[in-house]
């Protein structure tokens, strides 16, 4: 058993000398990877909120979470590689001078510095990297536990088609008892449970070896510094929260990447309406209203409040009766309107024609306002609102 037992440490010693050569490889790998995830992740969203009913809230959610935890990977695979590019430097160093500095040979006014050894220099940064290399685990695991859990939550939502209030109330108040269950004096299963596992004693290691005030100063600041890159990964996302307007910059500033197909080198998902091209030769554009499904479903709920409304606004017999289509501030009804898959993703949406015969040459403008309703939320809710600013852009006429 001694025998085995010191191969193992001899073993475990060995792999600890030689962990930066999959240390950079991981690194490496792992950071192109990341690169990508969230533009993945942020069409993954979209396709939540237009295909299959999820609310804003639920889906940015996700989006925070997981973007976080890409994030803080993202932060620390790039320190660590950097530093291990140092440490490459410094080891070669050491290699082609492994006499150090020899002060005979310096200047006269520098011999009296008492030059370390490089050796000092690899030896803390070999600590620095490895202890950097498994710091993210205890900020991504329960950061991602608790995405899961909300996923699970939004399942549940989404095949029993609940409000989403239900399940909101649900997540914060288990993470509000664990937390509680996790910071009281007595012991639990629970708690102890949390405590052994993989990221607990992660964490416990940190702490114990850095302190434990700076342990959760670093993690904060850590959460801090990620903000600017999470609002990045979130950029246009607002775009698709089709119950509220437009920002006044966005209204007054329409981006022609999400009107125009022709313009749409990103190959994204529409938010609200658009077309193929912005210079239009025919007698008739194409009009394309995307499709989102809780708002489908949400027809028979506009129509219970509409009479008891004083929101000026015929029945609602379909989905695209939920749309008011202005063009040069006049409005024009458009009467056929075609189930499509549309755009570069293939996307569902409504197609209609509307005729700009009469137009001259020049620049006109298309203007969408919609009927939305509001789904209750913590006592708010349950109400209709007339979105005058949803959507508009620019066309050219020839």
């Amino acid at each position: 058993m001694d025998t085995e037992k010191h191969k193992d440490l001899t073993w475990l010693e060995h792999l600890q000398r030689n962990s930066w050569e999959p240390e950079v490889i991981i690194s490496g790998i792992t950071l192109a990877v990341l690169f990508i995830i969230p533009s993945r992740l942020f069409d993954f969203s979209v396709v939540l909120i237009q295909d299959y009913g999820l609310e804003q809230i639920p889906a940015q959610l996700i989006l925070v979470y997981f973007s976080l935890i890409i994030t803080v990977f993202k932060i620390f695979l790039v320190i660590h590689l950097i530093m291990r590019f140092i440490w490459a430097g410094m080891l070669g160093i050491t290699y082609a001078f492994p006499e150090g500095v020899i002060k005979e040979k310096l200047f006269k006014y520098s011999q009296s510095v008492d030059y370390p050894h490089p050796n000092v220099y690899l030896i803390k940064l070999e600590r620095w990297c490895s202890m950097l290399y498994g710091f993210p685990i205890t900020v991504a695991v329960p950061i991602f536990t608790i995405t899961v859990y909300l996923m699970a939550l939004i399942g549940i939502y989404l095949v029993f088609n609940l409000d989403f209030q239900v399940v909101y109330v649900i997540f914060m108040l288990s993470i509000i008892l664990l937390a509680l269950i996790s910071f009281v004096g007595k012991t639990s299963n629970l708690k102890d449970n949390i405590g052994k596992s993989m990221s607990g004693t992660i964490g416990a290691v940190y702490q114990s070896n850095l302190g434990k005030w700076a342990f959760v100063s670093f993690s904060l600041v850590l959460i801090v510094i990620s903000a600017p890159f999470i609002s990045e990964d979130l950029k246009g996302f607002s775009a698709f929260q089709i119950q509220v307007n437009l920002n006044e910059k966005d209204f007054e500033w329409p981006n022609d990447q999400g009107y125009f197909e022709e313009f749409n080198s990103d190959k994204k998902r529409f938010a609200r309406v658009w077309t193929t091209k912005k210079r239009v030769e025919k007698e008739k554009i194409e009009i394309y209203l995307p499709l989102y499904v809780r708002e489908q479903n949400s027809i028979s709920k506009i129509n219970n409040l509409l009479p008891h409304d004083s929101i000026s606004w015929e029945k609602v017999d379909s989905y695209e009766d939920q749309f008011r289509i202005f063009l040069n501030d006049s409005l024009v009804s458009i009467a056929d309107w075609r189930p499509v898959q549309a755009g570069h993703t293939g996307q569902a949406a409504l197609m209609g024609q509307l005729p700009i015969d009469h137009l001259g040459s020049g620049i006109h403008e298309v203007r969408v306002e919609k009927l939305t309703y509001l789904s209750p939320f913590l006592g708010a809710g349950n109400d209709l609102r007339h979105r005058k600013k949803w959507a508009r852009f620019e066309f050219i006429k020839d």
